[in-house]
């Protein structure tokens, strides 16, 4: 692991070493986050947290969310071909169900399989995404063993048309627009994606032509809108909307290859301080739906939810703030076309915490206990201490606990050809340790985590003797390691830099978890002139286990899959005061990759997903 990243350490010792008496990124203790469900200095949280603004995205030029997603520290992203296609976010080595993904702060992911759409998710409907790390369940609930990725949905604060065209006749249309009066604010985005695709697996040579030698398009038309009306009577009124419907292509060897999805989030929420209390109720609804298609047989997959939430945070005194919570909310999966005996449960909790500062001392702590339908008890806690030797540097030290409830198809699934319920399962659990250090000087922002989460009574599906698969509370993971970040100007250019050494281990079996990288490394280096903004972005990723594999004899073979190096490149000029042309050149070098393998080809070499090879982009954005 260290030779893998020896240029990784030098390229940060050298930005380190050489930067400027100013950077460009705002002073941290400014960026405000809500990782505690309110309002926070970065720092005041004792976890670690990344954020991407709105502008960070524009900057980039990037098309897709698991794209932007795979820029960040401690995040590894396997993409089974190109745009509509599955997405696989490994947080610190992680599986996605094993990360709560919010919109925001409504879940959306698929309650049976615990899989995100994340490849569906518009990059013109996002503010700013907010990814939290370590056990955070005493906070948001279940699933959020190794983090949160919470993404806040667009508040334009000016009218703006984007077109852009690339390969694969990609084309998109993007709107955004706002309008205000003295206490109403409403935004709205809107967007239209096409492209014909390419074929997203490999194919062996000897292989014949059939229904997967194809090129696998997708489609993608999305709305949404932030509305808000600020009273000094009533309080703070919001609702905010999002809407994303579509269809793709994929590959598979049998059974249906392509699918249609209809997702949304809707909100209402009221915000009001009376004296020292602040209050926030909301309630929220949300349908994640993906209907599988290609053959005369449609597959569902269907997850509707209603959740309440009522919080308070009390200002007890300068130093010390109280919060307090209660949700209710409800799944369910009645629409799928798998059956249940039971396709509706209920999860009620409260949550209650404390805020600690005064002088350089930091502290707080949560609990909260959840009563799952059929799954029983949850109690988890987070606590965390932190302390500022001075205005440059802050050390955190966090440690928290979380479970992720199984689904209703490890316990009530029934007539499945594959699968037999098993209603004694219990919830997996995790505990997650972390101690990290931050820097904020007239150089730049430094960051470094050292983490240790360990998930035990991990959910298996095993086959039993006939056949039939039943899931088992049998399996352990941990996942340690280091991140290592920083943001600074240097040589007048401006620099992004993550590192990222990963020991992700099965400790059923002793072997590595498979897919995940234990080296991964993205450098990003922009710089400005008048008119024209230009970046270079490097991404390392060292090799990785495969799942295991079968040959055309059907003997199981174990593979490694290769490191790699890509590069990319973006550009922004403006042309006008209200008119910008943009470029991205993705995959500079073609690099051919695999991070996700499918099979063995008759001459032993590995199959697997295609990767986005060379790609290009251009387009023009209208403000006014």
């Amino acid at each position: 692991m260290q030779n893998k990243s020896t240029l990784a350490v030098a390229i940060l010792a050298a930005v380190s070493s050489g930067v400027c008496a100013q950077t460009t990124q705002q002073d941290i203790e400014k960026i405000t986050v809500t990782a505690n469900k309110f309002e926070q200095a970065i720092n005041n949280t004792l976890a670690t947290v990344n954020v991407i603004e709105r502008a960070q995205i524009e900057q980039s030029n990037l098309r897709d969310l698991p794209s932007l997603l795979n820029t960040v520290a401690g995040i590894d992203v396997v993409k089974n071909g190109g745009f509509g296609q599955k997405a696989s976010v490994f947080l610190r080595g992680a599986a996605t169900k094993h990360v709560l993904v919010l919109v925001d702060g409504v879940r959306i992911s698929d309650a049976n399989s615990g899989s995100v759409s994340f490849t569906n998710i518009p990059l013109n409907s996002i503010e700013r995404i907010e990814v939290v790390k370590g056990a955070r369940a005493a906070v948001y609930g279940s699933d959020a063993l190794a983090g949160v990725i919470n993404i806040i949905t667009r508040e334009a604060q000016q009218h703006q048309i984007s077109l852009t065209s690339g390969s694969h006749n990609y084309v998109a249309y993007q709107q955004a627009g706002h309008f205000s009066s003295e206490a109403l604010s409403f935004s709205f985005n809107l967007g239209y994606e096409d492209t014909d695709g390419f074929d997203v697996t490999a194919k062996a040579a000897d292989m014949p032509l059939d229904k997967n030698h194809d090129s696998d398009g997708y489609t993608n038309k999305n709305i949404g809108f932030n509305l808000s009306y600020d009273s000094q009577l009533a309080g703070k009124l919001s609702a905010q909307v999002q809407y994303s419907e579509g269809d793709s292509d994929y590959d598979s060897s049998w059974g249906n290859d392509a699918y249609e999805f209809e997702n949304y989030t809707a909100k209402l929420g009221w915000d009001k301080r009376y004296g020292a209390v602040e209050h926030y109720a909301s309630v929220s609804t949300s349908q994640e739906e993906n209907t599988q298609t290609g053959t005369p047989k449609h597959d569902v997959y269907s997850t509707e939810r209603v959740e309440f939430e009522y919080r308070a945070l009390y200002r007890w005194s300068e130093a010390l703030q109280l919060s307090a919570g209660l949700s209710h909310l409800n799944e369910d999966l009645s629409e799928a076309s798998a059956e249940f005996t039971h396709s509706e449960r209920t999860n009620k909790a409260i949550y209650v915490g404390g805020f600690f500062e005064q002088g350089p001392w930091l502290a707080n702590i949560v609990t909260r206990t959840d009563e799952y339908d059929f799954h029983g008890r949850a109690n988890t806690y987070t606590a965390g201490v932190g302390f500022k030797a001075n205005d440059t540097v802050t050390f955190r030290v966090n440690h928290g606990t979380a479970f992720r409830a199984p689904t209703l198809t490890h316990a009530y699934v029934k007539n499945s050809p594959w699968y037999l319920p098993n209603p004694n399962i219990k919830p997996e659990e995790a505990t997650n340790s972390e101690i990290g250090v931050s820097l904020e000087t007239g150089w730049g922002h430094y960051d470094v985590a050292v983490f240790n989460n360990k998930i035990d009574k991990m959910i298996v599906s095993l086959p039993n003797e006939t056949g039939k698969y039943v899931a088992s509370n049998i399996n352990k993971a941990s996942m340690k390691g280091v991140e290592l970040s920083a943001v600074a100007s240097a040589w007048g250019i401006d620099h992004r830099v993550n590192l990222t050494l990963l020991d992700a281990k099965d400790n059923s079996t002793g072997k590595k978890l498979v897919r995940r990288p234990d080296t991964s490394f993205n450098y990003t280096l922009s710089k400005s002139w008048q008119q024209l903004d230009a970046s270079l972005t490097l991404q390392y990723r060292s090799s990785r286990p495969s799942i295991t594999l079968y040959d055309s004899q059907f003997n199981a073979v174990e593979r490694t899959l290769g490191a790699y190096t890509i590069f990319s490149a973006a550009a922004n000029y403006a042309l006008f005061d209200n008119i910008a042309l943009n470029a991205r050149l993705e995959n500079l070098t073609d690099r051919e990759y695999i991070t996700a393998a499918t099979g063995i080809a008759t001459n032993g070499d590995t199959l697997g997903y295609v990767p986005q090879g060379r790609q290009a982009y251009v387009g023009v954005t209208v403000q006014f």
